[in-house]
């Protein structure tokens, strides 16, 4: 563990370590990594999953991810700044190689009298097998 990572209770130090092992580019639903922590931890509960998410994500260890069209949220690792696609047609999400500038926020910031903390990009469509 990183200086910079806080310590964490052993419950939510699972669901990190779930998360982390669906890898980069993989999105999983809260229901998903509950039966990975299930799995390391036997008994952990759902809603103990639910709230360990949702504290790393404050704490930026996860990454959250609130895409129309889908059913409810879905979590991946922290990773490099990228977009997300999701299919239209079969609901596929994917990772694209693309996050907005410096330049871009500094001037959205000035334009619009906001300070961004984060950036959420989700480009909808179809995927390369939809089309």
């Amino acid at each position: 563990m990183s200086p910079s990572t806080p310590k964490l209770p052993p419950n939510y130090r699972v669901v990190l370590d779930a998360v982390n092992e669906y890898g980069a580019g993989r999105h999983a639903t809260a229901q998903e990594i509950y039966l990975r922590a299930r799995e390391l931890r036997p008994g952990i509960g759902f809603t103990t999953v639910h709230r360990g998410l949702a504290r790393l994500h404050e704490l930026g260890q996860v990454l959250k991810l609130d895409i129309s069209g889908e059913g409810s949220a879905m979590y991946e690792p922290v990773t490099s700044p990228h977009a997300h696609f999701r299919c239209t047609a079969c609901g596929a999400v994917a990772d694209l190689d693309f996050a907005s500038d410096a330049a871009t926020r500094a001037a959205l910031e000035a334009r619009h009298a906001v300070t961004i903390a984060s950036e959420s990009i989700t480009f909808t469509g179809r995927c390369r097998t939809c089309a």
